[in-house]
């Protein structure tokens, strides 16, 4: 038995003579082989001969365009393992997506696929199955992240994949996802804001919002404070995990300007401390999340509707952009990693917009 399966030329099942490099290996059994680049062997079984001669031909043609890529890597690893070392590598400092958006992609049964089999069609899976349980916006971050994962598989780690399948142009977003928000702050909602934060258990809390208002710093940046990031001097803030920090050119802390309002505020705290050394927090008000709930509660009293905490950011830089007239001098204070991104949160009222314009005219009338 063993003789046949290894020397045999002729076909058992048609009595035909076996392709050059396929080689019968039992019932329903044909393995072809080809030589590749460096000398190795590649190989594949099939059903019949005819199927196995037809993948050496179209190998064979690829190797002579130069088309051919060795897809044994995609046959040995599964989306699991892969997601798994991106998380590991470069997600230390992305808490919200490790905790949120990665434990939906390995939950779901894509993760179990081989690499092989995540084509643009399973991904179109995913993406149907997410969107029964998800926003829309929710179902674009994940296979936003998904297509990171594998565009720096490919450009990173030499992953094999012929072309990303989980890209923009492979598989269609949800349609209206990416819709910016807008939600401002308008008459006299600020004030409203601050007397019923003034109300919080927590006695930081209303500094915390006003900071925010004044600086721009996303949440978690203006939670991990400290009093030696403060330079007072050199009208500057020392910021040593930011959201967009994996991608900084420069090494070490990201250095901002610190704005004049924010400044005062600071000043005033500092003053108002038993103690300041350079190692305490600036703001106390507990974990991010009993904020969260604490701000939704205060919001919801003061009768302020469909307001996030994020929002204020979106505030702080339509104000900010009154002094900063420049997007990149803006962007360097609100920390937005471009200016696609801090066109997302400059969202000037359209009044203030028509004042600009009249006051433009004004200033240039001739008599």
């Amino acid at each position: 038995m063993k003789d046949r399966i290894t020397s045999a030329k002729i076909d058992p099942a048609t009595g035909r003579a076996l392709p050059s490099g396929v080689e019968y290996r039992g019932k329903g059994q044909y393995r072809a082989r080809k030589r590749i680049a460096g000398g190795e062997r590649i190989h594949q079984t099939f059903s019949s001969a005819k199927l196995a001669r037809r993948w050496l031909d179209t190998t064979s043609a690829k190797l002579e365009l130069g088309q051919f890529q060795d897809t044994r890597p995609l046959e040995r690893q599964t989306v699991h393992e892969l997601v798994g070392r991106y998380v590991r590598e470069e997600m230390q400092a992305r808490d919200n997506d490790r905790k949120g958006h990665i434990p939906a992609i390995l939950q779901d049964e894509i993760a179990q696929l081989a690499l092989v089999d995540l084509t643009a069609t399973a991904v179109r899976g995913f993406r149907d199955r997410q969107a029964e349980k998800y926003s829309d916006a929710t179902v674009v971050k994940r296979l936003n992240l998904l297509a990171a994962i594998c565009q720096h598989a490919i450009a990173e780690w030499d992953v094999p994949f012929a072309k990303n399948p989980a890209a923009a142009t492979a598989v269609k977003r949800p349609a209206g996802a990416d819709k910016k928000r807008n939600r401002r702050l308008v008459g006299d909602e600020y004030e409203r804001l601050l007397e019923v934060m003034a109300q919080s258990p927590w006695p930081d809390d209303v500094a915390f919002v006003r900071f925010a208002i004044e600086q721009g710093t996303r949440r978690e940046e203006a939670l991990t404070l400290r009093w030696r990031d403060i330079d007072f001097d050199r009208h500057s803030l020392s910021l040593g995990k930011t959201k967009t920090m994996h991608r900084a050119i420069e090494r070490g802390p990201e250095i901002r300007p610190l704005t004049p309002g924010a400044a005062r505020l600071l000043r005033s705290l500092q003053a108002q401390r038993k103690s300041s050394r350079p190692g305490d927090l600036i703001f106390d008000i507990g974990s991010k999340d009993a904020f969260s709930v604490r701000f939704g509660r205060m919001t919801k009293k003061a009768g302020l509707r469909d307001l996030t905490f994020h929002d204020l950011r979106h505030e702080a830089t339509s104000r900010l952009a009154r002094i900063y007239t420049n997007p990149l001098e803006l962007r360097r204070v609100t920390g937005h990693k471009d200016i696609k991104s801090l066109d997302r949160y400059y969202q000037p009222h359209t009044e203030d917009l028509a004042a600009m314009a009249l006051a433009y005219e004004k200033r240039n009338k001739t008599d």
